[in-house]
């Protein structure tokens, strides 16, 4: 049983191996962060490292939303669009969490988190339509 995901993941290139142990460390840490790190510091822009060559943002999204689904509470949208934001920091592109809101019954609101790079979404692709975005809050806000 554990053997298919693990051939799977051998008979992945070298560089989407790398590229989903990487997402993998960004969803347990981003895991961690959701843990003990109160919300309006999550929000709060991220500064850009550049540690390795520039990448693709479609490939940082396939690796964090394969981690998710590979790491246990990986599949909560907000762990998923953290480690997407640091995967990407990481490698020169800019990105931002968008939180959305939307009412599932009269007394009951529901919440999506989605990561948005440029005019593309990274993570949280698909729900994010049906969730009216908050407002951004700005780096300043304490």
């Amino acid at each position: 049983m554990l053997l298919t995901p693990l051939r799977k993941f051998i008979g992945l290139p070298a560089t989407d191996r790398r590229l989903l142990a990487s997402a993998i460390v960004s969803v347990i840490k981003a895991r961690i962060v959701v843990t003990f790190v109160p919300v309006r510091k999550i929000l709060q822009p991220v500064p850009l490292r550049i540690d390795a060559v520039l990448g693709d943002p479609a490939r940082i999204s396939w690796a964090v939303e394969t981690a998710g689904r590979i790491v246990p509470s990986g599949r909560n949208c907000l762990v998923r669009a953290i480690a997407g934001r640091e995967m990407l920091a990481r490698r020169g592109f800019s990105s931002q969490i968008r939180l959305g809101i939307a009412k599932k019954s009269p007394d009951i609101l529901k919440g999506h988190a989605w990561l948005e790079c440029g005019d593309k979404i990274i993570t949280g692709e698909g729900e994010h339509r049906h969730y009216a975005a908050m407002p951004t809050p700005s780096a300043e806000t304490p």
